[in-house]
């Protein structure tokens, strides 16, 4: 999987950068590039709207959509990359109609993913706060016969989640090919009164989403996140029979916590929970630099040990609370005697020990 980047490279990805669930081998993700404009919306459950004040790491309210090069960038990609072409990072909510759509088609792209939430128009306006929001809604039959279309759902609680099996059943009969849903995010900044979905609610969806899966042709997913805050989250893998020869922590996440657990049983896998966001953040991808210091503060001092942390909490060299990954890493080894290195896959961990302890 590649991401085309905003001089025109091609960028390897995983499946860790998007939603987390298995894409093709053969997919070219094409985002917002710096001169897109905004989306338009004030979407009560976005996350940029829920960011704690002091966060450093900075991205605008930009739509994919809204990139006068995005023609240009879909066409370059389709003369010289035999890729599979996906525009994500939009709501459809500017600079989309039937003309753009032909524009799309002619330069070239094969799929376009959309924040699409609900398929009533008066609901969507109301969860993104966007008079204009509606008008995707009749367009998404023609969108779906000209590309491959993938709708995301933030599932928030009073708006789209008790009816989630109509809302599939509307997608399905506009010709949407693929549904993913995904539990909203609550921080403690959130200022429209967003609540996390109870227990209850996560298992009504999943339910209704198995089954609308098997009776109708639109695929339903249901990522990774929605499974980990049930608890039922695997990657597959068995158990890796390693054991460090110096003292070794796994830093993670809440929610990645239980499977880190058992991948590793005889590694002491440390679970990091997020006050910097606070609400039911749990991701391994939104750690910040003073989550993990608080509790490595926690830890005995060593001589020489070893820290693995999720490679996804930086950005660039940068975490969200604007720690630089040297300097982090330095303040570790220096203050308690640990070397520190990431991980982006569980799969990476025991390579990394190994190389540790040579």
């Amino acid at each position: 999987m590649y991401e085309l980047t905003e001089d025109l490279k091609l960028r390897k990805i995983t499946k860790y950068e998007l939603d987390g669930v298995d894409e093709r081998d053969d997919l070219l993700v094409i985002p917002p590039s710096s001169k897109a404009g905004p989306c338009g919306n004030g979407c009560i459950f976005c996350y940029l709207l829920q960011n704690p004040p002091d966060m450093i790491y900075k991205v605008p309210r930009h739509d994919t959509l809204n990139d006068p090069e995005l023609e240009m960038r879909i066409k370059y990609a389709r003369e010289n990359y035999d890729l599979w072409i996906r525009v994500t990072d939009t709501s459809g909510n500017v600079r989309f109609d039937e003309k753009r759509i032909e524009s799309l088609y002619k330069a070239g792209l094969d799929e376009i993913q959309i924040s699409v939430h609900t398929t009533k128009k008066e609901v969507r306006v109301k969860l993104m706060r966007n008079r204009h929001a509606g008008k995707l809604i009749d367009l998404l039959p023609l969108v779906a016969e000209n590309f491959r279309v993938i709708a995301d759902i933030i599932l928030t609680p009073g708006y789209n989640v008790w009816d989630i099996g109509e809302i599939i059943e509307d997608l399905d009969r506009m010709g949407i090919h693929e549904v993913r849903l995904f539990p909203v995010g609550v921080t403690k900044y959130n200022k429209f009164n967003v609540r996390p979905l109870t227990k209850e609610e996560l298992i009504f969806v999943k339910e209704v989403a198995l089954q609308k899966d098997k009776e109708l042709d639109i695929k339903v997913v249901i990522p990774p996140i929605f499974l980990a805050l049930l608890g039922e989250f695997t990657i597959g893998l068995k158990p890796f029979d390693i054991e460090p020869t110096i003292p070794t922590y796994i830093f993670t996440g809440e929610l990645a916590y239980p499977e880190m657990k058992r991948l590793f049983p005889k590694i002491k896998v440390v679970m990091v929970k997020n006050e910097f966001f606070g609400g039911n953040i749990g991701t391994a991808g939104l750690l910040t630099g003073r989550d993990v210091l608080r509790e490595v503060l926690k830890l005995p001092e060593v001589d020489i040990g070893l820290i693995i942390l999720p490679e996804l909490m930086f950005y660039g060299d940068m975490t969200l609370d604007g720690w630089k990954r040297n300097e982090l890493f330095t303040k570790i080894l220096v203050e308690k005697g640990y070397i520190v290195e990431t991980a982006l896959e569980p799969q990476e961990i025991p390579k990394i020990i190994k190389n540790i302890s040579l």
